[in-house]
């Protein structure tokens, strides 16, 4: 627990949000037999845009290029592929009926990832921040 705790923020995050994904996947897993396997693919998507934002920022402050440009593109782009991916994936169920990855469950798994990661993290750092008493 340690050597996690002494880990980057970075990798604290991509690891949690890695763990979470799986999870969710693996709670959704049994959707593939109702004939509902959009629902599992919209969880491993919602959960793949957060790890590829987090890999993005991981790669980049390990390269010495910490940038708060890099930053904010990176939360731009994870809101417009969150954005584009609902948006396109609704209009394929709507007009062609084809049940790709649900809309729905992309966002829940991309806020509850996000959410997830944010408490974790918050939860860490006050209680490594918290002065011990002798």
């Amino acid at each position: 627990m340690k050597k996690f705790l002494n880990q980057t923020t970075e990798i604290k995050a991509l690891i949690i949000s890695s763990i979470v994904t799986v999870l969710g996947f693996l709670g959704t897993i049994f959707l593939f037999w109702s004939n509902r396997g959009d629902i599992p693919f919209g969880v491993l998507t919602g959960g793949g845009i957060i790890l590829l934002s987090w890999l993005i920022l991981y790669l980049s402050k390990k390269n010495g290029k910490e940038t708060i440009k890099l930053d904010i593109f990176v939360v731009f782009l994870r809101l417009g592929l969150l954005v584009a991916f609902s948006i396109a994936f609704a209009l394929v169920q709507w007009k062609f009926g084809l049940y790709i990855i649900s809309p729905v469950s992309l966002i829940i798994a991309y806020l509850v990832t996000s959410l997830l990661t944010l408490l974790v993290h918050l939860g860490k750092e006050k209680e490594c921040s918290t002065p011990k008493n002798s």
